[in-house]
């Protein structure tokens, strides 16, 4: 990564992210939205997409601005784009957002506003997407990580796809039987591509990378074909089944969902076997804090996962399919998100602060600019509590689910805290912290790149 530039804006996609987070978990304590609300009700679209959309998805298209370009030992393609891609995205979020509460009655703005909503929504993200792409079709030959990226970018296009032809039949604009049509029968499949299509394969592609670095192994390859397979796999497997919902019969849907929930169970279990085989060959015997978080993240991986396709099978009251999309918004994506970020905002802030003296004096440690004595704690209360609030929301206990929200919100509080005192070289030797010709990095943008 170090010699790839630096992504000027990577840093103020992840503190927007955070903020989402903070926001939604907020909602969610104050018992907004699903179990205290039906799954479908405006007020549980609006903590789905503050945590989807403004965490996850921001989370994301943050990394791939650096991450990208480190795959493919290239320059970013519409890299100056990535300012108004977010603007558009943020704001985008918040006409849909408002649009929701419209919906609930909470603010009295006209429901119609999703619609431009959605619109600018698909253009800072096909932005984004755009450009990923034409930086990834310049690698000579795609690796893995390439190859599951492009495939999650794919997930995104159909995600955002289904959501603006949504916010068209919910702004009350148009006179559609196939968009009145659309609602009942591809929420489930909107909900799918988003957190499996575009964000699973996306974040397995990204840290087939990233634990082969934090723990010095080599990139297991060995399941390569098999996983990019399986991958394409679930994808169609998702799009017949979509196809299947709104031109044919349930019954054939439903097999064909199940295919593409196997294929997708299948992805996994390969990655993990990889993920095992490259921590089994590590060179740093001694993990840091970043890869045992992402260990746990990979536990509610297949936690969520058998619990989705328990839910395909089990005719029950109990909530099983909601409690497993949220062990794998909650648990998987937030958990491996936050842990990740654990160590890319040191390491990022290092190579800004410190690229322009190393090797001409002395400077601090990635490891010196962080103290996982104190960042376990909060690691330890988030994983915790994401397990307690599924069990909870199984059991339809809401006022136990608040609470555990809240013990949810402290912990990415104080996580977010430790964020911050890397970026401001708190935890950095005294003696090291600014020796001459290094720069102090600014808190949400890289001064160079």
């Amino acid at each position: 990564m170090s010699g790839s530039p630096l992504s000027r804006w990577t840093m103020s996609y992840f503190a927007a992210a955070l903020v989402f987070l903070l926001a939604g978990l907020a909602l969610m304590a104050g018992g907004f939205g699903f179990p205290a609300n039906a799954v479908e009700a405006p007020d549980t679209l609006v903590v789905v997409h503050l945590i989807a959309v403004g965490w996850l998805c921001l989370l994301f298209c943050g990394a791939l601005l650096q991450f990208v370009p480190v795959l493919t030992a290239s320059e970013a393609r519409l890299g100056r784009l990535a300012a108004p891609a977010l603007l558009s995205i943020v704001g985008g979020l918040a006409m849909l957002v408002a649009g929701f509460l419209a919906m609930g009655g909470h603010v009295g703005v006209p429901s119609s506003i999703m619609l431009p909503g959605a619109f600018l929504l698909m253009a800072g993200l096909g932005v984004l997407a755009l450009s990923f792409v034409l930086t990834i079709l310049g690698e000579t030959r795609p690796g893995l990580s390439s190859i599951l990226v492009t495939f999650g970018l794919a997930g995104l296009t159909a995600t955002a796809l289904l959501g603006t032809g949504f916010a068209a039949a919910l702004s009350g604009l148009f006179d559609s039987a196939f968009l009145d049509g659309l609602l009942p029968a591809a929420i489930p499949f909107h909900g799918a591509f988003g957190l499996l299509g575009w964000m699973t394969v996306t974040a397995i592609g990204v840290s087939y990378r990233l634990f082969s670095m934090f723990v010095l192994a080599p990139e297991a390859t060995a399941s390569a074909r098999r996983v990019a397979l399986s991958a394409s796999a679930a994808l169609l497997g998702g799009l017949a089944a979509l196809s299947a919902a709104l031109f044919s019969g349930g019954g054939v849907a439903w097999a064909v969902s199940l295919l593409a929930v196997a294929l997708a169970c299948l992805l996994a279990c390969l990655y993990l076997s990889d993920i095992a085989a490259m921590f089994r060959a590590r060179r740093r015997r001694q993990l840091e804090l970043n890869s045992q978080a992402g260990v746990v993240a990979l536990a509610f991986l297949a936690a969520g996962l058998i619990a989705l396709a328990a839910g395909q099978f089990l005719e029950t009251a109990w909530p099983v399919t909601p409690a497993a999309f949220y062990l794998l918004a909650m648990g998987w994506l937030t958990g491996l998100g936050l842990a990740q970020l654990y160590k890319i905002i040191p390491f990022l802030t290092w190579l800004e602060g410190y690229g322009p003296v190393m090797g001409k004096t002395a400077v601090p440690r990635v490891q010196d600019l962080v103290s996982e004595r104190v960042a376990r704690k909060w690691f330890v209360l988030y994983f915790a509590s994401v397990a307690l609030a599924s069990a909870l929301m199984l059991a339809g206990m809401p006022t136990g689910f608040r609470i555990a929200a809240v013990l949810q919100f402290i912990a990415v509080a104080g996580l977010g805290l430790e964020y911050v005192r890397a970026r401001r070289l708190s935890y950095a030797p005294e003696a090291l912290r600014l020796p001459a010709g290094a720069r102090r990095p600014h808190l949400i943008y890289a001064a160079y790149g």
